[in-house]
């Protein structure tokens, strides 16, 4: 039995941003199959499940190209000293706090964010994961909290040398371990929800010998690199591993079309250039560089020279609209100039994201249209005024970001109707969560 969707105004986000009215959709196990005449649909696909939209729109579900669920336990964290600088931001916040998480509490920390996705209709995450003192399944671990909401996503684990070779060894091995049972997994399984990467820190944590070896497990498993690029200038300071951060990265071989560089904001024409060159993409995390005040990513120069830049929360929000926001304002403000930025987060939003996502997994996400993955979200927005192809920019920015999410769908599978998440129970994690913050705090 499908699942069949009246009298909705459908959004479809397709090349042409048609918006469609008296039409509805069928879903058939995990894809879309047909979009037609209402009477028409429901003649030709009975029995079905039914879903009355009541007017609302239906769009693709928001997809984050950045996060760190592990950030949860930061949340209400209270530190002796504020940090003075990013440096400090990581040593002092970040490199504690993972090092004080264990498999229980990454299984929570992925499961709290999943469930605020799914309620403001984010359905997909690209994920990047460290817990230095609980490495081995900590990607399992995610993977299984994921899947108790049914989020899709990609996922890493944060290799870096700063608590010595070993642990990046084990970094590494978690990676490769992951990829292989997605690999095993995706054989028997069409619709599989999640697949990898091999995730990485900023080079300055990185020894040449960890990244030349991430690049032969790239290479073996035929996946990307994820990583930190130029987000603070200590990523490019001689004084770390010696050399600019992508110089080094271009050596040891870990650019190219599936690699995913966050951040990249202290980067010279030159070097955004050699992004160009590799195809490597990028993910803008607007909030989190103004809250870390490292600078902003110049995503102007990025998009003219053809790269593929995405947006991303940097795991400030589960949720894409503050970020939707957060990008719209900071280019305008730092640049002095309120004409800019319109079209071009669109694009990093609408379209660039949905690319990304299908140029690491092979997924048709992000479009309501026959053969796409039924990754969906039924809104509480009833427009106050004309809602057109080209005014729907405007319609996200200042009205559909604050509306309500009633129904999220993800792969064909109902995981919330009338904004309650179906087998869920939201107090009874969040108090479970309590308790292992608690320890964790205690620890870190």
């Amino acid at each position: 039995m499908g699942i069949l969707i009246k009298n909705v105004c459908i959004v479809t986000n397709n090349d042409q941003q048609d918006i469609l009215h008296d039409q509805a959709i069928w879903i058939d196990q995990a894809h879309i199959k047909e979009i037609g005449p209402e009477e028409d649909l429901i003649t030709k696909y009975p029995p079905h499940q039914l879903i009355d939209g009541e007017g609302r729109l239906l769009l693709p579900g928001w997809i984050n190209a950045h996060m760190h669920c592990y950030g949860t336990y930061a949340r209400g964290l209270v530190l002796e000293k504020a940090p003075q600088n990013f440096v400090e931001i990581l040593s002092d916040l970040w490199w504690r706090l993972d090092k004080a998480l264990d498999g229980e509490s990454n299984y929570y920390s992925a499961l709290i964010p999943a469930i605020t996705a799914v309620k403001c209709g984010v359905t997909a995450f690209i994920d990047h994961h460290a817990s230095p003192n609980a490495i081995d399944g900590s990607l399992d671990r995610i993977e299984q909290a994921l899947e108790v909401v049914g989020l899709r996503a990609v996922l890493c684990y944060e290799a870096s040398d700063r608590d010595g070779p070993d642990k990046a060894r084990k970094g590494l091995d978690e990676n490769e371990r992951y990829l292989i049972k997605c690999d095993s997994t995706l054989e028997r399984k069409n619709h599989f929800l999640y697949d990898g990467m091999v995730g990485l820190h900023a080079s300055f944590t990185l020894s040449d010998d960890t990244l030349r070896q991430a690049a032969e497990i790239a290479d073996r498993r035929q996946r990307g690199c994820h990583f930190h690029l130029a987000e603070g200038q200590a990523d490019n300071d001689p004084q770390y591993q010696g050399g600019r951060a992508l110089e080094r990265l271009q050596r040891c071989g870990i650019l190219g079309p599936k690699s995913l560089a966050a951040h990249a904001i202290h980067m010279t024409e030159e070097e955004i250039d050699i992004l160009a060159q590799s195809q490597t993409m990028v993910v803008h995390n607007p909030q989190s560089n103004m809250n870390n005040a490292v600078g902003r990513t110049d995503i102007f120069t990025m998009l003219k020279k053809q790269i593929m830049v995405g947006l991303g929360s940097d795991g400030m929000s589960a949720s894409l609209y503050p970020e939707i926001r957060a990008a719209h304002l900071i280019h305008k403000h730092d640049l002095k100039n309120p004409t800019i930025g319109w079209m071009e987060i669109q694009e990093l939003a609408l379209r660039n994201n949905a690319r990304i996502y299908k140029r690491l997994t092979g997924q048709k996400v992000g479009r309501i249209e026959s053969g796409y993955l039924a990754d969906l979200i039924l809104v509480d927005y009833y427009p106050p005024t004309p809602l057109t192809r080209d005014n729907f920019w405007g319609h996200v920015l200042f009205g559909i970001a604050d509306a309500m999410v009633d129904t999220t769908i993800i792969n064909g599978r109902i995981v919330m109707k009338n904004r309650q998440l179906t087998n869920v129970d939201e107090a009874e994690i969040a108090a479970r969560s309590r308790e292992f913050a608690a320890r964790l705090w205690q620890t870190f």
